[in-house]
């Protein structure tokens, strides 16, 4: 019997710790809200020959993802607290829908002719944001969009 009562406790106090660390942790929706400056575009997986260590993208190269981008030249990410987005690439401006779907792992930007687009949120911090997608162009790879909040 006192083995039973001591699993429960265990138990019980591991759940409650979980739930408590949960209750505190910021959810990605919220943790998202802010001006983010786009820092850099580069590629995980890169299929070139030469130099290796150089994954950064061109601007010949984004010109040619952003055929399938609408946001390619986005150079400022405002995200407001009412599920809007606010692109801003000099004294271009574009506000777009935003929502963070999945498990928090999924951007997700629909515009108003619904194209929508999917990013997968790799990491989210207090400064930091770094979205992935996938590239189907002649560059082949993954590539990685970094953020810097302002």
């Amino acid at each position: 019997m006192k083995i039973i009562t001591t699993y429960t406790t265990v138990f019980l106090v591991i759940v409650a710790t979980i739930i408590t660390l949960m209750s505190f942790s910021q959810s990605p929706e919220k943790k998202i809200i802010g001006q983010w400056n786009e820092l850099s575009w580069e590629y995980e997986r890169v299929n070139k020959v030469g130099d290796t260590n150089n994954k950064e993208i061109t601007d010949d190269v984004k010109k040619i993802i952003g055929q399938h981008l609408l946001i390619h030249e986005a150079e400022t990410w405002q995200f407001l607290s009412n599920g809007k987005l606010l692109l801003k690439a000099g004294s271009t401006e574009r506000l777009v829908d935003w929502k963070i779907k999945g498990r928090g792992n999924i951007l997700q930007l629909k515009y108003d002719d619904n194209v929508i687009e999917n990013y997968n949120l790799t990491e989210l911090g207090s400064n930091t944001m770094i979205l992935n997608f996938d590239s189907e162009i002649q560059a082949r790879g993954i590539a990685k969009l970094t953020f810097e909040k302002s």
